[in-house]
């Protein structure tokens, strides 16, 4: 039986760095069975839009909350046509897929969908003949395909009023390119209900220099000042805690957000340590 390699729905994602400007994963076309094949087999791929469309159509309600096609542009299949060997070592060919992955964007999920046309010789196994391959971004310091968190400490000062608030709690953290991160500021948080626009006016980027140094700017609508203190705006890679490393964030700035009428809230200042919270 050949099938194509997958998960829940048909789904293989793999996470693409942006450290690299067309790094390269796989995906696999294999053949089932008890006894190696006999026969070499070549295997015809092609791309399915309709599958793209049929997994939108039963997952979401909405159009905005849609996967995407990755665009043509972004990505290179090293081939559509795929032979595996009579009696091989292993009963599976690994596809290299070539993606330029600078310019995506974490909020969405990009697929390209494959199914296969045509086999040579055995059967087709029906529920594992289409490919739903997602690609995911991810840097040194967040990844998309497993949502990166980092346990905040800090405070917020509202300058309108000096009342302070105390931060706790976790913090969504999300790769951009090679060295810059997104974020939201004070104790906003990024859930299922977020929108684009919460996006735009609570967001600000956090740019890595290669000194470790930090530059907060604004995603969006948002307004940024940096604020110099010592031990701010840095990032430490390795702070010991016990026998173990952890990489910690330390941030102080002020921000002040639109308003619906194109006005700005109070400044708010904003003090914070980040430090990532480690997948098992």
């Amino acid at each position: 039986m050949i099938y194509l390699l997958s998960g829940t729905d048909n789904i293989y994602t793999e996470a693409y760095t942006l450290n690299e400007t067309e790094p390269v994963k796989y995906f696999s076309v294999g053949c089932g069975g008890s006894n190696p094949n006999e026969k070499e087999v070549v295997v015809t791929l092609e791309q399915d839009i309709a599958l793209l469309n049929e997994y939108n159509r039963l997952n979401f309600d909405f159009e905005h909350l849609y996967a995407k096609l990755l665009p043509p542009d972004r990505y290179e299949i090293g081939t559509y046509t795929v032979t595996i060997p009579a009696n091989p070592v292993d009963q599976y060919v690994k596809v290299p897929v070539k993606v330029r992955p600078l310019g995506l964007s974490p909020d969405t999920v990009y697929f390209i969908p494959l199914t296969i046309k045509s086999v040579s010789h055995y059967e087709v196994n029906e529920e594992k003949n289409t490919l739903l391959y997602r690609v995911t971004i991810e840097n040194d310091y967040a990844r998309q395909k497993v949502t990166t968190y980092y346990t905040k400490r800090g405070t917020v000062l509202d300058l309108s009023n000096n009342r302070e608030t105390i931060l706790t709690g976790t913090k969504i953290v999300q790769p951009l390119t090679k060295d810059k991160v997104r974020m939201f500021v004070g104790n906003y948080t990024q859930g299922p209900a977020t929108t684009v626009e919460d996006i735009g006016r609570l967001s600000v980027v956090v740019e890595i220099e290669a000194n470790n140094t930090l530059n907060i700017t604004p995603y969006g609508s948002i307004e940024i000042e940096m604020i110099d203190s010592e031990g701010y705006n840095r990032y430490d890679p390795a702070v010991m805690q016990g026998t173990k490393k952890q990489r910690v964030f330390y941030l102080h700035y002020r921000y002040r957000i639109m308003n619906a009428d194109g006005t700005f809230g109070a400044w708010m200042e904003m003090k914070e340590s980040l430090t990532r919270v480690e997948e098992d």
